[in-house]
């Protein structure tokens, strides 16, 4: 498992991403924890509405996925939960779902995700990178946290859950 890469996903990865979703709902710690999206977000966020990455290891055997979601001005952009004005709304990209196969977990691949979608938004008009995670999911909000992101605010989020908005700025 060591030598593990990543790259960006592309269309033909959807059926694999939805098999690896469905399997983070059934084995995650709390079910709160995780609230898995349909097809058609995923599919359009390989190249529309964001990017995915994948984590594939030298048999090209796919072993997480994370989706950046670009929420422009629509209502489910974290930033009006933060009390964005315009001009930083227009800015915020969404780390939007990190799933790490459970043979994969525990070998950092969450982190890598965050450093290689940082990493492609360089050169990109997005400067706040926004995501959220349960309050108890201590392992994702750990490695939120050591990715250089702080805890901006802490809400009811998609139809009554707690979650904590996790706010980093370029």
């Amino acid at each position: 498992m060591k030598h593990i890469m990543i790259k960006r996903a592309e269309q033909s990865d959807v059926d694999v991403i939805m098999e690896l979703m469905q399997e983070a709902v059934d084995t995650v710690k709390v079910s709160d924890w995780f609230l898995p999206d349909d097809r058609q977000y995923v599919s359009e966020h390989i190249i529309d509405r964001g990017f995915t990455l994948k984590a594939v290891n030298s048999s090209n055997e796919i072993l997480g996925f994370f989706i950046v979601d670009f929420p422009e001005r629509s209502k489910h952009n974290l930033g009006y939960d933060l009390d964005y004005d315009d001009d930083k709304i227009r800015k915020v990209a969404h780390m939007d779902y990190a799933v790490v196969t459970s043979k994969a977990r525990g070998l950092g691949l969450q982190r890598r995700f965050f450093e290689e979608a940082e990493k492609q938004l360089e050169d990109t008009p997005y400067e706040y990178f926004l995501g959220t995670v349960h309050p108890d999911n201590i392992y994702s909000r750990t490695n939120f946290l050591k990715a250089g992101y702080r805890e901006a605010r802490r809400m009811s989020k998609y139809g009554g859950m707690q979650r904590v908005i996790m706010e980093k700025e370029k």
